[in-house]
C-alpha cells in the first residue's frame, strides 16, 4: 500500500539530491579557477627553488670529448671578457666607483662558470646582482637619458648565455617561471622609473623568451630522440631474446621427441630381454640390467640438459622438478627401475 506514495517521495529526494549536486558542481567550478591559479603559482615558485639533480655538466652524455669541453670554454671566455668590460663600463659610463664597479662585474659574470653544472643556482646569483646593479647605477649616475638601463649591455649578454645553459638543463616549468620573473622585474623597474628606462627591459624580456623557447625545444627534441633510441635498442634486444628462446624451445622439443623415444625403447628392450629370451646366462642378464640402468641414467641426464634449454617463461610458470618432471606427462614412460613386463 505504501508503494505509490513512496515513489513520488523517492523522485523528490532524487531531484533534490541532483539539484544539490549540481549546485555543488557549480560552486566547485566557480572555485576551481582561483584554486588552479594558486596551484600553478605555487608550482612555478617551487620550480624556481628546485634544481634538477644530479648536477651533471652540460653535454656530459656526448661521446665527443671536445663537445663536453665546449660549455667550460665558452663560460671561461665570456667571464674573462665580461668582468673587465662590465667594470670599466660601470665606472666610466655610469659613474660607479672603481671598487664597487669591479665587485659588481665579478658578481654578475663569474656565476657563468657555475652555470655549466648548476645553472639555476647561477641564475639566482646573476638575477639578484643585476637588480642590485640597476639600483646602484640609478643612485650614482647623474643622467641616464643616453644610457642603457635597467639592464646593462654586458649584463644582457651574460644573462642570455645563462638562460641558454638553464634551458638545456631545467624542465619547462622552471623556464616559464624564470622568464616571467625576468619580465616582472624589468616591468617593475620600468614602471617605477619611466623616465630612466630606455626599453632594455623589454629587449631582455623578448630575447630571453626566444632563447628559452628555442633552447628548451631543442633539449626536449634531443630527449625525445634519446628515449626513442633507447626504446628501439630495448625492442631489438627483446626481439633477439625472444628469437633465442624460441630456438631453444624448438631444439628442446626436437631432442625430446627423437632421443627420448629411442632411449625409452632401449630401456624397455633391455629390461624385458630376460623375460623374452629364455635360458640366458647370469652374466647376460647382468649385462642387460647394466644396459637398462645406463639408458635410464642417460635419459634422466638428457632431460636435465633439456631443462636448461627450455624457455624461462615455461620454467617460471611450471617450476617442475628436475629430471623426468621437466618433461610433459605424455612423454614419460610408464615404467620405473623396478618395472617388469608380464
Amino acid at each position: 500500500m505504501s508503494g505509490p506514495s513512496s515513489a513520488p517521495a523517492g523522485e523528490a529526494a532524487g531531484a533534490s539530491s541532483a539539484a544539490a549536486s549540481s549546485a555543488g558542481a557549480s560552486s566547485t567550478a566557480h572555485e576551481s579557477l582561483p584554486k588552479a591559479a594558486r596551484r600553478q603559482a605555487g608550482g612555478l615558485a617551487r620550480a624556481l627553488v628546485t634544481p634538477s639533480y644530479p648536477a651533471t655538466p652540460l653535454f656530459a652524455q656526448s661521446p665527443r670529448g671536445w663537445l663536453r669541453r665546449v660549455p667550460y670554454g665558452v663560460a671561461m671566455v665570456l667571464t674573462t671578457i665580461l668582468v673587465p668590460t662590465t667594470a670599466q663600463m660601470l665606472s666610466h659610463d655610469y659613474g660607479v666607483g672603481g671598487g664597487v664597479a669591479t665587485l659588481l662585474g665579478i658578481v654578475q659574470t663569474t656565476p657563468l662558470l657555475l652555470s655549466v653544472t648548476r645553472p639555476l643556482q647561477a641564475w639566482w646569483i646573476v638575477f639578484l646582482s643585476d637588480l642590485v646593479c640597476a639600483l646602484v647605477v640609478l643612485g650614482t649616475a647623474d643622467h641616464l637619458e643616453n644610457r642603457v638601463w635597467p639592464w646593462l649591455p654586458g649584463a644582457i649578454i651574460g644573462y642570455l648565455f645563462l638562460l641558454l645553459a638553464l634551458a638545456l638543463r631545467e624542465p619547462r616549468r622552471t623556464l616559464v617561471a624564470v622568464w616571467l620573473l625576468t619580465g616582472t622585474a624589468g616591468l617593475a623597474l620600468g614602471m617605477a622609473f619611466p623616465d630612466k628606462s630606455n626599453g632594455s627591459n623589454v629587449v631582455l624580456f623578448v630575447l630571453s623568451g626566444v632563447v628559452l623557447l628555442v633552447a628548451g625545444a631543442l633539449r626536449e627534441r634531443g630527449d625525445a630522440q634519446r628515449r626513442l633510441a633507447e626504446q628501439e635498442t630495448i625492442s631489438e634486444a627483446e626481439r633477439a631474446h625472444r628469437t633465442l628462446l624460441e630456438e631453444r624451445t624448438r631444439i628442446a622439443r626436437e631432442l625430446h621427441d627423437v632421443v627420448a623415444h629411442h632411449m625409452s625403447v632401449i630401456t624397455v628392450q633391455a629390461d624385458s630381454a630376460p623375460y623374452r629370451i629364455g635360458g640366458l646366462p647370469t652374466e647376460a642378464e647382468r649385462e642387460f640390467s647394466t644396459i637398462a640402468a645406463t639408458a635410464r641414467e642417460s635419459l634422466a641426464e638428457m632431460r636435465r640438459l633439456l631443462g636448461v634449454l627450455r624457455s624461462e617463461e615455461t620454467r617460471g610458470s611450471g617450476r617442475r622438478s628436475r629430471g623426468c618432471g621437466r618433461c610433459p606427462s605424455w612423454s614419460r614412460p610408464p615404467y620405473g627401475p623396478a618395472y617388469r613386463p608380464r
